[in-house]
């Protein structure tokens, strides 16, 4: 029988923001076990988030935002404000492989979970350390959501229109997203390091690095040419046309980029060769480029005749890029990613079926991955405390009763 990468893995998931989420859903997915600590006195912020209304939540177990970004783990409760709890959660690390936690502070070293005490109760500890701004320097304990990671790291300055102000995203989070990919990266680099020599490793990862490393241009630019790059709307530094353009339809928008003279003879033919393409201003790529505004507007007379879905098929089977800028019931409903089985629907003990996104890649030669719902609150405690640390049903009573485990 074919087993997922990870079996036999183990994590501890402390973490209580969306990057830790998603790294460690990503481990589970991949078959490590991963067990998810927080308590009803503290539960997981994410289990106040939105119903499947998107009204508030009503109950811990029904959040749509835990849901989406959990499913996969195990989850047990320890009050980690007890000195007891911390223990019981050494005795956790000790069977297991990786801790994961991205608190905005030294919340571990406080616990007595820092890496340095970790490495004490087994040497062979893999630690994944996030935070917005990297456990060292000055801005080490300042706390951080991906907005102000965007702002931080230049994306926010160069979002927006020519001669307009700075943008945020509109969808917070990707900034999140990108540092788990990151995170899952450095992790099975630090497993394989391990299978080699039999050592471990603290993984300290910083959101804002994660996101400035994704201007390599805009940081070159600078510092070869001395010049601060601007905002620049849809337009590209070197293709044109390149935007985004209406279409038929309300609010029906489709991208469209062309990268060389082949690329645009192909798009003038598509759109039936009119005149205005023939005119000096758009002769060569420099000219398309320097005069877009008016080129721009001349595209757009004609995608305001078509759907986004016919022009994608148009232009790209004359080898033009094109696609829709869908909004998520467009989204949800592609016939491509429907035929990918990109959707998963998870059978949820409170909420019953939900679709969500599953991993964005496949294993040829591995299974579909761990698609569990996400855990209740305390949902396996029984199994931690039981039957991984071979507690009495005496002694988790007592536990329970001291509100340790709660």
């Amino acid at each position: 029988m074919q087993k997922l990468p990870l079996e036999g893995i183990r994590v501890v998931d402390f973490t209580v923001a969306w990057a830790g989420y998603h790294i460690t859903q990503w481990l589970a997915v991949m078959g490590a076990e991963v067990i998810k600590i927080e308590s009803s006195l503290h539960p997981d912020m994410m289990r106040t988030f939105f119903a499947q209304d998107m009204t508030l939540v009503l109950g811990l177990n029904l959040s749509v935002s835990f849901a989406v970004l959990n499913y996969g783990k195990k989850g047990c409760t320890l009050n980690m404000n007890h000195p007891k709890a911390r223990e019981v959660a050494k005795a956790i690390v000790k069977v297991s492989d990786i801790v994961a936690e991205n608190f905005g502070g030294p919340v571990m070293e406080r616990w007595g979970l820092g890496y340095s005490d970790l490495k004490k109760l087994k040497p062979d500890i893999i630690m994944y350390s996030g935070s917005g701004y990297g456990r060292t320097g000055p801005y080490k304990e300042f706390p951080a959501f991906a907005p102000i990671i965007d702002a931080f790291a230049g994306f926010t300055a160069l979002n927006g229109y020519i001669g307009g102000e700075p943008r945020p995203f509109g969808v917070g989070g990707w900034t999140d997203l990108t540092a788990a990919h990151h995170g899952v990266f450095a992790i099975l680099a630090a497993l394989y390091h391990r299978s080699k020599t039999g050592e471990g490793q603290h993984i300290d990862l910083s959101m804002s690095e994660v996101a400035a490393a994704l201007l390599p241009e805009a940081i070159i630019d600078y510092t070869m040419n001395d010049r601060v790059r601007g905002r620049l709307g849809n337009r590209d530094d070197i293709m044109a046309p390149h935007g985004c353009y209406r279409c038929r339809g309300e609010d029906k928008w489709v991208a469209i980029a062309v990268s060389s003279e082949e690329e645009w003879k192909a798009f003038c033919e598509v759109i039936g060769n009119p005149e205005w393409t023939r005119d000096e201003r758009f002769r060569d790529g420099l000219n398309r480029w320097r005069n877009q505004e008016e080129l721009d507007k001349l595209i757009q007379e004609w995608t305001l005749n078509h759907t986004p879905y016919e022009i994608m098929e148009m232009l790209q089977k004359a080898g033009v890029m094109a696609g829709p800028s869908s909004n998520t019931e467009e989204l949800v409903q592609d016939h491509h990613l429907e035929e990918r089985d990109f959707f998963v629907d998870i059978d949820h003990p409170e909420m019953g079926r939900v679709r969500l996104a599953r991993l964005p890649w496949r294993l040829s030669d591995s299974p579909r991955g761990n698609y569990q719902h996400a855990p209740l609150l305390g949902e396996h405690n029984d199994y931690v405390f039981g039957e991984l640390l071979n507690m009495s049903g005496e002694e988790i009573a007592r536990l329970k009763e001291e509100q340790v485990i709660l």
